[in-house]
């Protein structure tokens, strides 16, 4: 009789080095070439408030940062930074948000949350990318 032996290989995927958008500016990330279709990714994980968090990117920004193999880019309402956002991806296509804003009225601040992030990472992006 017989046998055989079966191997299994792992299946690894190629992570997208995304090292270059440490300290580069939120605005140069999103038209970036090396980001792909960020605009597109961004838009399907935060559906109907897009054009919000759009805005926040494009308007008072900073430097993005990278850790652990995450990107963090953030930007905030211009003359209102209480008004924020921040995007977080890695180069495995995953990505995640928050947003923090002020309703129509300014009477009170809520919280979205988009992707479901770890502890460890929405930590990271209620603080703007930045280790505390």
């Amino acid at each position: 009789m017989a046998g055989f032996v079966a191997v299994t290989l792992p299946v690894v995927a190629h992570a997208e080095d995304i090292s270059w958008v440490n300290k580069t500016y939120t605005p140069d990330v999103l038209k970036d070439s090396r980001a792909g279709d960020i605009n597109a990714d961004i838009k399907k994980l935060t559906g109907s408030d897009y054009k919000v968090i759009n805005e926040f990117l494009h308007g008072v920004v900073g430097p993005a940062s990278v850790v652990n193999n995450i990107a963090y880019i953030s930007g905030c309402q211009p003359h209102m930074c209480m008004n924020f956002t921040t995007i977080a991806f890695d180069g495995n296509g995953h990505y995640w948000g928050y947003l923090e804003n002020m309703d129509a009225h300014y009477t009170h601040t809520y919280n979205k949350i988009y992707g479901h992030p770890s502890p460890e990472i929405l930590a990271m992006l209620k603080n703007r990318g930045v280790v505390k």
